[in-house]
């Protein structure tokens, strides 16, 4: 089934957008003059991420959104006070999850920050590295290097953090810097939407019968 993409609002200079996105959305053939009317068409979630060996992360790559997973997504930029100091805000808020939530590389929910170096400075692999152990980042850390990312969420300011499902859809986003309680409903907004598995033993009894 193809992602149906979505209109995000973004307010100039706030942090504002504080619940759980709505089904609403204007059409974005006209928000804001990105893209070209004929042009390519961008591309589609799973986007591959370039990851950087850091405290937390592991060098490599990983895909946005994650299989199975809600994925906490905080575009950054270095030498960005905002950026930098929010860091610590999102750890916050990862520490409150653990407590009841599957959270890191491999859980239910994981969280990813990363740099675009279209945007603000482009540093090496080491140079994120020393960033990220400067600032006590303790996920994955990536760098967006042809802003694929960045452009499909239509992320024109820094610090961005978005809760996606696991298509990649987004059910909360906030700009310019927000508490890691807010932080957390957001997450708590994408949990919620995503679809339970079935336990195959919870299946009626004749589930599983053959017909004859």
């Amino acid at each position: 089934m193809g992602l149906r993409r979505r209109t995000l609002l973004v307010v100039a200079g706030a942090s504002a957008v504080a619940g759980c996105l709505e089904d609403d959305a204007a059409d974005d053939s006209d928000s804001d003059g990105n893209g070209d009317d004929g042009g390519d068409e961008p591309e589609s979630p799973p986007l591959e991420l370039r990851t950087v060996d850091a405290p937390g992360s592991e060098a490599g790559t990983t895909t946005v959104p994650g299989e199975g997973q809600v994925t906490f997504l905080n575009p950054t930029r270095t030498l960005c006070p905002t950026s930098e100091g929010l860091i610590e805000t999102i750890g916050d808020a990862r520490a409150d999850l653990e407590s009841r939530y599957d959270v890191g590389p491999d859980g239910d929910v994981r969280f990813i920050s990363m740099v675009d170096p279209r945007s603000g400075p482009n540093p090496s692999e080491e140079e994120l590295a020393d960033w990220w152990v400067e600032h006590g980042g303790e996920w994955t850390v990536g760098i967006d290097e042809d802003g694929t990312i960045n452009d499909y969420y239509e992320v024109n300011g820094f610090p961005t953090v978005l809760a996606l499902d696991a298509d990649g859809e987004v059910h909360w986003r906030d700009t310019g810097g927000t508490g890691a309680s807010n932080m957390r409903r957001g997450i708590e907004c994408a949990l919620e939407a995503e679809p339970e598995t079935p336990d195959p033993e919870d299946a009626p009894d004749d589930a599983n019968e053959s017909t004859e």
